[in-house]
């Protein structure tokens, strides 16, 4: 299956609505609960612990809708099975990626490329599930760790897009702002933009561990 099969697959077109329908409910409470937050401590424990959180069961809410499509392939044990094998699969997969997006802002020099977040989860959602594939399919020899040129790929399409993201936020945002008389909305819709902008990342490492089984 190659990346515009993928991106364009009925099953990834549906979970692209899907999360698109969940972050518009997402800033929806986002706005409320901003307007509702007085105290500082309060909002540093919803800036550093709730968003991080919300963010982290989207990301993988959508990876796990798009499996085994992400992977290029479409026949696969169901993602039910692969959670059910062991009973702190779920709660692993939802801490590291948790950790990832609570953690990555706080690491010195490439903490402060946002443009990388969102892939980096992706990233490591794919990697996990696909190591739990291989051990319920019986494959044993596979890499993880993607080509140079995939790589390059990869970063060229993250930072492009993300800028991209960013552009379409402040222009909607900056008039969300006018209408409803408040500011923010644009770090909002970018949050919501983002990953739908920078998911060919995610399905090109994707493809790339698929057809190590295929």
């Amino acid at each position: 299956m190659t990346l515009s099969q993928t991106l364009l697959h009925q099953q990834t077109v549906f979970a692209i609505m899907l999360y698109c329908i969940s972050v518009i409910v997402a800033i929806m409470i986002f706005a409320f609960i901003q307007q509702k937050i007085n105290n500082p401590f309060s909002r540093y424990c919803w800036d550093k612990m709730a968003l991080p959180f919300i963010k982290t069961l989207l990301i993988i809410g959508f990876i796990l809708l798009v499996y085994p499509i992400n992977y290029g392939i479409d026949s696969a044990p169901s993602i039910t099975e692969l959670l059910n094998t062991d009973s702190t699969r779920s709660n692993f997969l939802l801490n590291i990626i948790f950790l990832v997006t609570f953690f990555y802002p706080l690491i010195p020099v490439i903490g402060k490329w946002e443009e990388l977040i969102v892939p980096l989860q992706g990233f490591f959602a794919s990697m996990i599930i696909f190591i739990w594939l291989c051990s319920g399919t019986g494959v044993e020899n596979y890499s993880l760790f993607p080509d140079f040129k995939t790589i390059t790929i990869i970063l060229l399409i993250s930072f492009i897009t993300h800028w991209l993201a960013k552009y379409v936020a402040a222009h909607i945002g900056e008039y969300l702002d006018r209408l409803y008389n408040r500011e923010g909305f644009d770090i909002l819709i970018f949050k919501a933009v983002v990953l739908v902008m920078q998911s060919p990342v995610i399905f090109i490492y994707g493809l790339y561990l698929g057809k190590q089984i295929n």
